[in-house]
């Protein structure tokens, strides 16, 4: 498998769905999702939700750089939130308490829909 971060965008309403996969790490993949998200921001979409379920590995750089466009989002008023974490991911974010501050779905449906309820 290559250590390029992969993405694949699917739309479902206007909620971005970004199919990530390979590795989420200091200069192989760290840049190329902050761009990503960064044009997606740009260009108004701003309901992002991340499929982790291929991501093989998330160092503390692609860590850093999933806080920083969770709140360069937030900022726009915008919201990114995390599906199909694997075992390490959801381990990541226990350990690093960003479970608290992500929400985290195991379920497509669902996630998307949680985009529609207004806080």
């Amino acid at each position: 498998m290559t250590a390029r971060l992969l993405i694949t965008e699917v739309q479902v309403g206007d909620v971005t769905i970004l199919r990530m996969s390979g590795r989420l790490e200091l200069e192989e993949g760290d840049l190329t999702f902050r761009d990503y998200v960064e044009l997606l921001v740009a260009g108004g979409r701003l309901k992002i939700l991340l499929d982790l379920k291929a991501v093989t590995r998330i160092d503390s750089a692609g860590i850093g750089m999933l806080v920083s466009k969770y709140l360069s989002t937030q900022k726009r008023g915008g919201t990114i939130k995390l599906l199909h974490l694997t075992r390490r991911s959801d381990h990541l974010m226990d350990i690093t308490r960003l479970a608290t501050v992500f929400e985290i779905f195991d379920d497509e449906a669902d996630a998307v829909r949680s985009f529609a309820v207004t806080t």
